[in-house]
């Protein structure tokens, strides 16, 4: 148990103080958890295709993307949790890792700018004058933001047949902080990743709502 609460009583969101009850308590931070893990075996298969530069948004506090895991990577954490990034920045503070604030909650030209300002520069210190990822990773993100938005901005900032990985599940999380703009159902965004102009080169569908999918930037697509 004592395991437990090192792991799970992150900064900012104690287990002693949680103001969501069973919905953020130590087994749903436990299920939160393994339900993110579930990407693994598909980011491990691909790992000689994800490239040296890559982006993962909302990690929180268990990032899928590692300097141990990814040690040649040069890795960007785009997080709107204050408390995380602090944590990123004191652990990773001699890594090649990049945590930078993103308000996931608006995004919108003016956000969007800020952010591409700020991710910018570091690019330039490693000697590169645009944002161009090799790999995008998404997980447990979409309930929570304007997921359309969202991988229409991201065509901008991966590179040509660099691979998005996709991990959500329906109706999972804090229902206190879902968008109104989340994803209904596995289809819509099946077909929204199609229409932005990516090509699915795998995708699982689990029985409890939840969808496993890679795919490849293949071009513009319909930016609606």
């Amino acid at each position: 148990m004592i395991t437990d609460l090192k792991i799970f009583n992150w900064p900012g969101w104690p287990l002693d103080n949680n103001p969501h009850g069973e919905d953020f308590d130590l087994a749903a931070r436990k299920r939160m958890l393994a339900g993110s893990k579930v990407l693994l075996p598909f980011l491990k298969k691909h790992k000689n295709h994800i490239g040296n530069i890559i982006l993962e948004v909302g990690p929180f506090f268990n990032p899928l993307i590692t300097p141990e895991e990814f040690p040649k990577a040069k890795i960007f954490f785009w997080e709107n949790d204050n408390y995380v990034l602090k944590h990123f920045n004191n652990i990773y503070s001699q890594k090649t890792v990049y945590p930078i604030f993103c308000n996931l909650n608006k995004i919108d030209e003016n956000s969007l700018l800020k952010l591409e300002l700020k991710t910018i520069k570091h690019f330039n210190k490693l000697g590169l004058k645009k944002i161009s990822f090799d790999s995008i990773i998404i997980s447990q993100v979409f309930n929570f933001i304007d997921y359309k938005s969202l991988l229409i901005k991201l065509k901008k900032f991966i590179k040509k047949d660099g691979l998005i990985f996709i991990n959500n599940r329906i109706d999972y999380g804090l229902p206190k902080l879902f968008s109104e703009k989340n994803p209904k159902n596995i289809n819509e965004i099946i077909k929204i990743i199609k229409k932005t102009g990516y090509e699915i080169i795998e995708k699982k569908i689990q029985k409890n709502n939840r969808l496993i999918l890679v795919a490849k930037n293949k071009g513009l697509g319909r930016l609606f």
